[in-house]
């Protein structure tokens, strides 16, 4: 139990790493400059396939198991769950037009800006909740066997950018983020 939760913390702060960068290059966007889309694009790439596809799958078992445990918690939840629809939509959306944008298609600024700055928004209102309601509930709430059950329903899974495989899809984003540390590549 505990090391899945673990997984669901250490995964939303990675997440939030990513949406930083998303900001910094919203903020050049903004101002007029010319922002890295390859590397918000990367960015999205990862969120869609990683966030979207394995990380809120395993949540949405974890928040059926918990409705199951407290039917009150039902409307948070399923909220919690629309919201991942949501997010997943955004996502796709985002990856389409920065795609465009890279492949010399004419987006405007404003409409990428605001469609990044309305997901970068959304994302983070959705960690928060979980981290603050949810989390901690489901500790409580769930037994050693429904977090059994939960893993061997959706196995806990290698991130393919923060995990310890390397994937050159993530190379680029892999060097940013060991740049901020102070790592070399």
């Amino acid at each position: 139990m505990q090391y899945t939760l673990m997984l669901w913390h250490a995964d939303h702060l990675n997440f939030d790493r990513l949406l930083t960068y998303l900001d910094a290059e919203l903020r050049r966007l903004h101002d007029g400059s010319e922002p890295d889309y390859a590397l918000m694009l990367d960015i999205m790439y990862y969120m869609t396939h990683y966030a979207d596809v394995l990380h809120h799958r395993k949540e949405d078992i974890v928040f059926a198991r918990m409705k199951a445990r407290d039917p009150g918690l039902a409307a948070s939840i399923d909220d919690l769950a629309r919201q991942h629809v949501r997010l997943r939509e955004m996502g796709e959306t985002m990856v389409r037009e920065l795609n465009d944008v890279l492949n010399g298609s004419i987006e405007p600024r404003a409409q990428v800006e605001r469609a990044a700055r309305t997901y970068v928004d959304a994302m983070r209102a959705h960690m928060r909740a979980e981290e603050s309601a949810i989390l901690p509930r489901a500790g409580r709430l769930l037994s050693d066997r429904d977090w059994t059950e939960i893993d061997e329903a959706i196995a806990n899974f290698d991130d393919p950018l923060f995990g310890s495989k390397e994937h050159d899809r993530y190379t680029r984003l892999r060097q940013q983020i060991d740049a901020e540390r102070g790592h070399p590549s």
